[in-house]
């Protein structure tokens, strides 16, 4: 994304400003305040003069003791004061405007930033990269389930997964040629790796390990306001195989690998798989640790015109041995095709994920810890930010799924 750095000031914090201690023992020498300095980057498209200022907030979590220092902003380009104890820290911070439109009406719009790991020992100067986050009202994942349900011995996972796409709009939406797409990208700690290719940086591309995609010449598949589309692996009834298992027939569509592993249901609609990378049936990460992605190609896009242009090998440092890799199996969709993206993960291990901060600053989470076993039979699912007057449930959109999506058991 390109940007334009826009120096609001270096700023040192306060105690005061919203500050909760991490301790009571004054002397503490981890208690001493650190002096604190941030530059701060706007996307090109935000022009400051323009913006009404509403309100904003800016939260430091210290990984370690969890505690909180909370700064609120005055204005956009506000100089405050704050200062922060010894720690390691995850940061957000949200600020609320608005801009006047050609007929004079007022649209409200929303900048965010987010950081994580930030190191605070000694007077330092932090960068906040602000973006855009003002998801528009159409088509957006609302349910994903990857974990599936217990198997009959309890000891992991079946194949009931499926993933579901909403109309969020009031409007009837057509999901002809979306593609979803799994992340090649593991969002764990053991997979943090350090990517060179410069395409391949998450602010770029998403790199994408699956490519499926919905047929359709364009209005084929209507999606009705406040309604979904339900996309399984297998569109079978799961509980006439495995006690508690999901009844899939009524999906509309399922991805199907022409593989002796794979079966297919003749009475349900396939997906086009335009790739995989793997070289007989894919199956969702039951570790709810990579990331999806909701994609409208571009007009004329063909899979094998796809498949020429936008191959996403890429060169990497391995973060467990350190070593030099290359990666060949991946392709690369271009972030500005993404009309909506969600990042898994467990708290335990996750360290960013695969999306652009624009499309996601944040993570479901599935759990606390890596591989629990609680997790099976788990969810996720978009919250509902209102019903309009018509009686149509508006999810929640506000490109953070951190906030925006709960667990909850599968049905």
């Amino acid at each position: 994304m390109k940007e334009i750095k826009l120096i609001m000031a270096a700023v040192a914090i306060s105690l005061s400003a919203g500050f909760v201690s991490c301790s009571e023992d004054d002397n503490n020498e981890a208690e001493l305040p650190i002096a604190v300095a941030v530059n701060n980057s706007y996307p090109s498209d935000f022009i400051a003069k323009d913006a009404t200022f509403k309100s904003g907030i800016i939260t430091f979590t210290e990984l370690n003791t969890q505690k909180q220092t909370v700064v609120n902003l005055t204005g956009i380009d506000d100089k405050f004061d704050t200062t922060l104890p010894v720690g390691v820290y995850d940061y957000k911070g949200e600020i609320n405007y608005t801009v006047k439109l050609a007929d004079n009406s007022t649209k409200d719009l929303v900048l965010r930033t987010v950081g994580n790991s930030v190191a605070v020992s000694q007077a330092t100067t932090l960068s906040f990269d602000w973006f855009m986050s003002n998801p528009s009202q159409g088509l957006v994942l609302s349910e994903i389930y990857a974990a599936g349900s217990f198997n009959a011995k309890k000891t992991g996972g079946i194949r009931d997964n499926y993933i579901r796409i909403y109309n969020n709009s009031d409007a009837t939406l057509y999901a002809d040629g979306l593609a979803i797409c799994e992340s090649d990208f593991v969002n764990s700690k053991t997979n943090n790796n350090t990517i060179l290719t410069e395409a391949n940086f998450r602010e770029n591309n998403f790199t994408a390990g699956t490519v499926w995609v919905i047929p359709g010449n364009g209005k084929e598949v209507p999606v009705e306001p406040g309604k979904y589309i339900t996309i399984a692996d297998r569109a079978i009834n799961w509980g006439e195989e495995t006690e508690g298992g999901l009844n899939l027939t009524g999906a509309d569509f399922e991805w199907y690998d022409d593989h002796k592993l794979d079966t297919d249901n003749p009475d349900v609609p396939n997906l086009e798989k335009w790739f995989s990378y793997s070289a007989t049936i894919w199956i969702m990460s039951n570790q709810c640790n990579r990331s999806y992605a909701l994609v409208r190609m571009t007009e004329g896009m063909t899979v094998d015109k796809y498949l020429a242009e936008y191959k996403g090998s890429y060169e990497y440092i391995n973060s467990t041995t350190g070593s030099h890799m290359t990666k060949e199996k991946a392709y690369l969709i271009p972030n500005s095709w993404i009309i909506d993206g969600v990042n898994l993960s467990n708290a335990a291990d996750f360290v960013q994920g695969a999306l652009a901060t624009s499309i996601d600053a944040g993570y479901a989470k599935i759990s606390d810890i890596t591989k629990d076993p609680n997790r099976f039979t788990k969810v996720f699912v978009r919250k509902t930010a209102f019903t309009a007057a018509d009686g149509r449930v508006v999810l929640q959109d506000t490109d953070d799924s951190s906030a925006d999506f709960l667990t909850t058991t599968a049905k």
